[in-house]
């Protein structure tokens, strides 16, 4: 078999691997829509609402790249889960060829253009097996953007290093300038790529014109400054925007510093044992189910060995200036997650290393195959003779050896991609955690009401108020209108809280596990009819609740006025409190109640707080929200009194009769 017909099928093997690895069921798995996931897409309706910014607030602020393919893809395919992940497919995608493309740049100088597309064939196939880059690739995370641009960026300028033409450091220059629209970790970025510079210049400096110096290139100044210009450029809005506006600088590094940490010696060496150990160790990969089969290493153990040997050959071969650009890169680039300290390892956090991260088991396969090549065939190879190596003129002495050699490869990326499709079609897809780290039951509860377009009112009980999946995929919110009263969709926490509007039937979806308990929905609820139920979510339609057992009159706040009362002696005991909305404030603050149980005397007998469940966003004059305290006893309680409070402001009722 010729080289020709040898590269075809492995073109072929790896479109079908990638194909099937990042597209199949794409629209399943991952299930839902992670709520960091959603945000980007709350951020892209904002731009469609018009609104261009050069940094997003939300989530301790986001780099705008993301956003913006985001939008381009809601207006194109509509909003969806899928949608919302297309950015990130098709950047690791692209990623693929840019990563052969970059290997065989990064090697033309020291290899041959045979050996540098040797090399460049199982670091392609590397990136295109790892579970690692497959599971970021099917999330909608603008990291994944970052690997593309270091690759097409490190590419360019190689070639350029290479060629000394000015068009590829323009185009490298601009190329990396936009890594800090990324990902944070794109900061680092200009940060190695500037020590890369400063280093070569040390060594060729130190090196003069001796024989025995092995930089590959002498660094063309010219070239290098208009990269470094073009980069600037690049980079210049967003610099201009941190300098005005530092604080969203250092956002996300403040929260997790290791300086901020009691040992910060301790802290860093921690977390630097800690990230490198998860590129190989069993049970040391990142933990996130988000991100990873919980403990998975980025390279299981048919690849790690390949790549600790890699590792070893660069460090043999650091007086060669493309081996330190690799060892560099992969340090470098590992800051982001060295320098934190709030989750160890932290597999997003290094993601910049991807793709040269795959050329160090490359580097190991080429190395294997080489030395099982015999001396003459590697000359013939060397004099670029392919026609006779291919005609196979030249017998090795040993002919096992390349077979051996080749058998092991195939064997380490056959296993290890069979190995992958299992952790992630079928272990990690199965795991029962999946789906709620995923966000699915709030992507079914956005499902809910855009089945019921017509209903007049529904209402949502949930755990996290304003869920982002449930309002990117359900409500379809810009960012910039999150706290925009809504007239139709109703949130409230149906553990303390029922909201209901006088003589209007309404569909009710309670998100599991935040139900109306079953002793307070038998006592509340007069008529509910079960309009559907599933894994996530039970949604009915309420058309009548239990009036209060005493009505009341009691205005003491501004905004709510007390209606009525109902006690409840059996078992839970406890009262129910009736709330009508008589005003709109502003703002997002809560409503923090505190009942105070008082006997005939007016001595305290109990006394308990809580948050009313319905948000002052989710009022409107006229509701009624009914909420219920439970109590160990209500043993000569005769009267009760409230104490409501909201941000600075408290509001005090008299003493009220419960018998």
């Amino acid at each position: 078999m010729n080289q020709r017909a040898f590269n075809w099928i492995l073109i072929l093997l790896l479109v079908a691997f990638v194909l099937f690895s990042r597209v199949y069921a794409i629209d399943q798995i991952p299930p839902g829509l992670f709520g960091d996931e959603a945000v980007e897409g709350l951020d892209a309706l904002d731009v469609l609402a018009g609104n261009f910014f050069i940094w997003f607030h939300a989530h301790l602020g986001r780099e705008p790249i993301y956003v913006y393919l985001t939008a381009l893809s809601y207006a194109l395919f509509g909003v969806s889960p899928l949608a919302t992940r297309l950015p990130a497919l098709i950047a690791g995608l692209l990623t693929i060829p840019a990563t052969f493309w970059l290997t065989r740049e990064w090697a033309r100088e020291i290899f041959t253009r045979e050996r540098a597309t040797r090399l460049a064939w199982p670091a392609t196939a590397l990136i295109t097996i790892s579970f690692w880059h497959i599971e970021m690739t099917r999330n909608a995370h603008r990291d994944t953007l970052l690997p593309l641009v270091e690759a097409i960026g490190y590419a360019l300028l190689w070639r350029a290093l290479r060629t000394r033409d000015l068009k590829l450091y323009i185009a490298s220059g601009a190329i990396l300038g936009l890594a800090i629209y990324t990902y944070s970790p794109g900061r680092f970025v200009g940060i190695f790529v500037a020590m890369f510079v400063a280093t070569e210049f040390v060594v060729t400096a130190l090196a003069g014109k001796r024989a025995q110096a092995r930089t590959t290139n002498t660094l063309d100044w010219r070239g290098i400054i208009l990269a470094g210009l073009t980069a600037l450029i690049v980079m210049l809005p967003l610099g201009i925007y941190f300098a005005q506006n530092p604080a969203q600088f250092f956002r996300r590094f403040d929260s997790t510093s290791v300086f901020d940490q009691a040992n910060p010696v301790l802290a860093f060496a921690t977390s630097v044992i800690g990230n490198v150990a998860q590129f190989v160790v069993p049970g040391a990969g990142y933990r996130s189910f988000h991100y990873n089969l919980p403990g998975k290493p980025v390279f299981d153990l048919l690849i790690a060995p390949f790549f600790l040997a890699g590792l070893l050959i660069a460090f043999t071969r650091l007086r060669e200036s493309r081996y330190r650009f690799l060892i560099a890169w992969w340090l470098v680039m590992m800051l982001p997650a060295f320098l934190t300290a709030d989750m160890i390892p932290k597999g997003v956090r290094v993601f910049g290393v991807v793709p040269g991260v795959f050329i160090f088991p490359a580097l190991a396969m080429d190395w294997l195959i080489e030395r099982a090549l015999d001396a003459t065939t590697r000359q013939a190879i060397a004099a670029k003779d392919v026609t006779r190596l291919n005609r196979m003129e030249l017998a090795p002495p040993n002919p096992l050896a390349p077979l051996i050699a080749f058998g092991l490869i195939a064997f380490a990326f056959s296993g290890s991609a069979a190995w992958t499709t299992y952790d992630y079609f079928i272990a990690w897809a199965n795991l029962p955690e999946v789906p709620v780290k995923f966000d699915a039951d709030y992507a079914a509860a956005a499902d809910f009401i855009l089945r019921y377009p017509n209903a007049p009112r529904v209402y949502i009980a949930a755990e996290v108020y304003h869920h982002p999946t449930f309002m990117l995929l359900g409500k379809r919110t810009p960012t910039s209108r999150y706290l925009e009263r809504d007239a139709r969709v109703r949130e409230f926490d149906a553990r303390t809280t029922l909201t209901v509007r006088p003589g209007e039937a309404a569909l009710y979806a309670f998100v599991n596990p935040n139900v109306i308990p079953a002793d307070w929905s038998t006592r509340l609820v007069l008529h509910a009819e079960r309009v559907e139920q599933n894994k996530f979510l039970a949604a009915y339609r309420v058309s009548e609740v239990a009036p209060p057992q005493r009505a009341l009159d009691a205005t003491f706040n501004p905004d709510l006025k007390l209606i009525g009362v109902s006690r409840y002696d059996d078992a839970p005991p406890g009262i129910a409190l009736y709330w009508q909305v008589i005003g709109l404030p502003d703002g997002r603050a809560d409503v923090i109640s505190t009942v105070t149980l008082l006997d005939a005397r007016g001595a305290v007998i109990a006394q308990k707080k809580q948050t009313l469940g319905a948000p002052p966003p989710e009022w409107a004059r006229g509701d009624v929200l009914i909420e219920w305290y439970e109590f160990a006893t209500l043993e000569n309680v005769v009267q009760f009194s409230i104490q409501t409070a909201r941000a600075q402001s408290q509001w005090q009722s008299p003493n009220i009769p419960v018998k």
